[in-house]
């Protein structure tokens, strides 16, 4: 689903509570076969049976570039969106749009259009793109063909490039990999609905939440968001898969910012999210969550900065949830690098596990399974569930890591070296003409544990036996990503110079020393330094207590509040755990100076 226009929400959002209920309640099923019958108030999905039947005309004219995939799909959404700051709405909009995706491929499953630098590139002309918000047969079938006309010419150009590529290319690949698997269809068409949402009701809670941090002093400014999206999404392609399902989501997210005597900036932030509206959390919950958010960084503008350190480290289950999120749930997915020219520069990020099939990336006691069919944990709803993925493909339960052994990666329909199917794990837009992989519901499980209450008493042993002054606790990191944009630039930076992740990790926000006493005293302005997967292997502990965090994966880097356009909501469960010895480091920038006057509030 391509939302762009009410700023988040993109390309075919995954996870609402569909699971059995949609079966029920499905007024028919359509047949996978090519005359298939569809009753006549099912508009778009004639049309798009219909536009697939006209397409296979384009083999006629294609010659030996004659297309072998369609695929249709598109999100029928409506949208609230509400902006609030220190109590005051700044905007309402309201927006309904349908936003389409089409898909042609030419060539075979084995050899055709994508995984070139530049497949999907067109240089010609767009024309479709102005879907009817009517259903109007008509018009329908119009925008159809023309997007089915420019990505057929977008592909046939791709796949020009692509053999260029290959001529120019002195080598070629021993065992080259097929382009596209193939998958069984399905069919599962159920009639969706849209809840009644009161705008003016909405609006006035958003008032009342962005007005937790006016009595705090300590928050020099603050933002709040609320997006309520609520439409279904239909994809129907050449195989016989035709599926639709509620696609909706309900978000709120919020930041506050406030300023050390010494200039150096602080924030906290929460992001909520549901899939349901009658399981989004109560106004009272989320006035409790904002109002953590406003002692926080109350907290944290009183605390004295910290120091470099390198030594034990014990993770709080809600940290190490989020640092799991990071550095393994982001490296299951395993991008194939695109055929490019010779010596041409190709931006490709690797996964650092793409290589460490069958080896150790966890204590042996560690267990990990990403299982996006659940839709509950704890009688509390999982935001990773998810019927279908971008594909079409219903997910399956993956077990990625057993006894501490990487065993799978989380797959698309693009074949990657020995594992050639999906597993159901489409669920963001990716490069050069491709999905990409992305967790669902993350379990983290340890077959040996300890309470946090032990686990820090150990903490305080190791550190006294090593003769250091403290131990360090970290109770929760800034993931989603809640800084600045210069924030994250600087801190990919330090992460690349210090031999740390190619991927930045998220430094803490709460995070403490612990003396020999037991005592904690929140410190300020540290990050992690040469932080990488391979860290994980260093595990010491982990902890009876779990804790699961919802978050939503928007295409960008550590999840950023309010950036990408493209949404897949997750959830990662996990234990606390204790590290053996991370360094943490203070930044090196410079800081700003305290506001000249102080704020309104501070009379």
């Amino acid at each position: 689903m391509n939302l762009r226009p009410p700023m988040l929400r993109g390309t075919i959002l995954r996870g609402v509570a569909l699971a059995a209920g949609l079966a029920a309640s499905a007024a028919w099923l359509i047949s996978q076969s090519p005359s298939l019958s569809i009753p006549a108030d099912e508009t778009l999905l004639r049309a798009m049976r219909d536009e697939l039947q006209r397409s296979k005309q384009l083999a006629v004219v294609a010659g030996e570039d004659a297309p072998y995939f369609f695929s249709y799909s598109l999100t029928d959404a409506e949208t609230l969106r509400i902006s609030a700051s220190m109590g005051a709405v700044v905007n309402v909009s309201r927006s309904r749009f349908r936003s389409p995706s089409t898909e042609v491929r030419v060539g075979s499953y084995d050899f055709d259009n994508t995984g070139h630098v530049f497949s999907g590139i067109y240089s010609g002309s767009r024309y479709d793109g102005n879907w009817p918000l009517d259903d109007d047969y008509s018009s329908f079938r119009t925008e159809l063909w023309l997007s089915t006309d420019r990505a057929f010419k977008t592909a046939v150009e791709s796949m020009a490039r692509k053999q260029a590529s290959l001529k120019n290319s002195a080598a070629s690949p021993s065992e080259p990999l097929p382009d596209f698997s193939k998958v069984a269809p399905v069919v599962s068409i159920g009639k969706v609905s849209r809840l009644k949402v009161d705008d003016e009701a909405w609006t006035a809670r958003v008032a009342r939440l962005a007005a937790v941090f006016n009595n705090n002093k300590d928050v020099l400014s603050s933002g709040l968001e609320l997006q309520l999206i609520q439409g279904p999404t239909t994809l129907m392609n050449s195989e016989g898969t035709a599926v639709r399902y509620n696609d909706d989501l309900y978000w709120v997210y919020a930041k506050a910012e406030g300023q050390a005597p010494d200039g150096m900036l602080l924030h906290d932030a929460v992001s909520i999210q549901s899939l349901e509206l009658d399981k989004f959390p109560s106004e009272a919950d989320m006035r409790k969550s904002l109002t953590e958010v406003g002692e926080n960084v109350r907290a944290m503008v009183h605390a004295p900065r910290g120091e470099s350190y390198s030594g034990p480290v014990l993770l709080e289950p809600r940290a190490a949830a989020q640092l799991f999120a990071q550095l393994l749930g982001d490296n299951l997915r395993v991008p194939r690098r695109p055929l490019s020219d010779p010596g041409r520069n190709v931006p490709f990020a690797p996964s650092e596990l793409e290589s460490r099939i069958s080896g150790r990336v966890l204590p042996d006691f560690f267990d990990v399974t990403d299982d996006p069919t659940q839709s509950t944990f704890n009688g509390k709803p999982l935001a990773g569930f998810y019927p279908f993925d971008m594909e079409g493909v219903p997910p399956k339960p993956v077990s990625v890591v057993e006894k501490g052994v990487l065993k799978n990666f989380l797959t698309t329909r693009q074949p990657v070296r020995g594992f050639p199917l999906s597993n159901g794990h489409a669920r963001l837009p990716g490069n050069y003409g491709t999905f990409a992989a992305a967790i669902g519901n993350l379990f983290v499980k340890s077959s040996e544990t300890s309470s946090l209450a032990d686990l820090k008493k150990r903490l305080i042993e190791m550190t006294t036996m090593r003769g250091k002054p403290y131990g360090m606790l970290v109770r929760k990191l800034d993931y989603p990503y809640s800084a600045s944009g210069s924030d994250l630039q600087s801190l990919a930076q330090a992460s690349s110079q210090s031999g740390g992740s190619a991927r930045p990790v998220s430094p803490p926000l709460l995070i403490y020393r612990v003396y020999p006493d037991g005592r904690e005293e929140l410190v300020r302005g540290l990050r992690f330094r040469g932080l990488t997967s391979r860290t994980l292997r260093d595990i010491l502990a982990a902890s009876t207590e779990t804790e699961m965090i919802d978050f939503v994966n928007v295409a960008a880097p550590l999840a950023i509040l309010g950036a990408g356009g493209y949404l897949a909501p997750a959830s990662v469960i996990s234990p606390g755990l204790l590290f053996d010895e991370l360094e943490l480091e203070p930044p090196q920038d410079q800081l700003p100076k305290p506001p000249t006057v102080p704020p309104p509030n501070a009379n």
